[in-house]
């Protein structure tokens, strides 16, 4: 069995990934009645902990992302200082990013299907157009522009559920320290042409590199290729990929001219919103496959990641809460200010019910019922006792206890009440007593008839 880690309010298990900012993990914590939710916590690295301009800038940048709240993006809880730690808690997909899908699949000499694919960006579009059009609590337009999408940063649930993350390089007008103009942030084959000049961005920018995202994922093959990445920034900028019907021709012809729109040079000629570039795909995906569920692409991420999923169910079991910290630091909550008083981080407590840290081990191990030969039973579920009706009249009946050997005694008659047709009616006070009744003199029956003595004869 391992331990797990606390920080806060919340217990870190295993490490997920280590990038070059932060090492994520898979964490969990309480809600306020004692249930468990599963997050996924960001821990800055040291060098940028220490950075005090940096962790002002990502606490402006988080502050716009915590009015986000839609099914297709990934909920930031709190960015929150703690025992010398900056964590970013967030919600936790159970699942994998975009990227490690394609690898995968690759690996197992398979492809994410087309279907799939144009499901998921559709999808992510929905999300990000919601962070478009996002306002704060005054009605202010908050002009958010993600500047990184990227299969990093699109995430599949085993179930099938795609979420948009990391607006973490998210600029916004009213940042109080501002991106400076001319410095490229993001992943460089995905960029928008006039991102990798460094010009100023809008939506359409994101509209670019979702189109760049889905030439990938359709024709195998990255839009932009060049032997360093000072080549391939002069080849982003001409925006002058091969065209998508050459790569794969296999591709519906709608698809492609679809991807086209989406990868125009010139913004004019691009999809002018993240929902119209949506419309366009799912409207695509209705004519081509009208049949089309999301339990399609959960059988996928299901199939290529079957013994991944077992395996981390197992390490989830090995760990046990770390009980040796007491008392009830949280660290300071450094966008508080932005979340509403019901946000969910109010909710979080690092402590289940009190039985479950006494005995974490048995708190989460299966019920099972055994019988007295010695056979193991399923588990099953207790359906809980019906309520008692007060007014069954059975629950009013006196409790007989009968005696094989004897025939049951009768029960006692209730004693007789004031208005009773046995009492008869109540009488006034003060009014003369009835004479006692005069009992007739016992009866004393006669004495035996003796018959006179018979004398014999001579």
């Amino acid at each position: 069995m391992r331990q797990t880690r606390r920080l806060g309010r919340y217990h870190l298990t295993y490490r997920i990934a280590f990038g070059g900012m932060a090492e994520l993990y898979r964490a969990f914590t309480f809600e306020d009645d004692g249930h468990k939710r599963d997050v996924a916590i960001k821990r800055l690295l040291p060098h940028f902990r220490e950075d005090r301009s940096f962790v002002d800038m990502l606490t402006d940048e988080f502050k716009l992302v915590s009015y986000l709240r839609h099914p297709n993006i990934a909920e930031v809880y709190e960015l929150v200082e703690v025992e010398e730690a900056i964590l970013i808690s967030m919600e936790y997909v159970d699942g994998r990013d975009l990227r490690s899908s394609v690898e995968r699949a690759r690996m197992l000499d398979t492809a994410l299907p087309v279907d799939d694919v144009v499901y998921v960006i559709a999808r992510s579009l929905e999300g990000l157009h919601h962070a478009h059009v996002a306002r704060d609590s005054r009605g202010e337009p908050l002009r958010i522009v993600h500047r990184d999408f990227s299969p990093s940063n699109v995430l599949v649930g085993y179930d099938g559920v795609v979420k948009l993350c990391d607006f973490g390089i998210a600029k916004a007008s009213h940042n109080r320290i501002q991106t400076k103009t001319g410095i490229i942030k993001g992943k460089v084959k995905y960029m928008s042409p006039e991102q990798a000049f460094g010009r100023k961005l809008d939506w359409r920018s994101d509209v670019f590199s979702a189109g760049s995202v889905l030439y990938e994922l359709c024709s195998g093959e990255p839009p932009f290729t060049a032997p360093n990445e000072i080549d391939l920034i002069f080849a982003v900028r001409d925006a002058q990929p091969r065209p998508i019907r050459e790569v794969a021709p296999h591709l519906p012809e709608e698809l492609c001219a679809i991807v086209e729109k989406a990868m125009a040079r010139s913004r004019s000629a691009r999809f002018q919103s993240a929902l119209e570039f949506r419309n366009a795909l799912l409207s695509f995906l209705r004519h081509h496959n009208p049949g089309y569920r999301r339990t399609r692409l959960a059988g996928f991420m299901k199939k290529i990641f079957h013994d991944e999923i077992e395996r981390e169910l197992r390490a989830m079991e090995d760990f046990v809460l770390d009980v040796s910290v007491r008392g009830e630091d949280f660290g300071k909550n450094l966008i508080a200010s932005a979340l509403p008083k019901d946000a969910p981080f109010n909710r979080f407590s690092p402590n289940p019910t009190a039985s479950a840290v006494a005995s974490p081990a048995i708190a989460s191990a299966p019920t099972q019922n055994v019988d007295t030969r010695g056979r193991k039973r399923p588990s099953r579920v207790m359906a809980d006792p019906a309520p008692i009706d007060p007014h069954d009249p059975v629950h009013h009946e006196k409790t007989v206890i009968a005696d094989r050997r004897l025939p049951p005694r009768p029960l006692a008659a209730p004693p007789p009440t004031i208005g009773s047709p046995t009492m008869g009616s109540p009488k006034p006070l003060g009014s003369p007593k009835p004479p006692p009744a005069r009992m007739p003199p016992p009866r004393i029956p006669p004495p035996p008839r003796v018959p006179p003595p018979r004398i014999p004869k001579r």
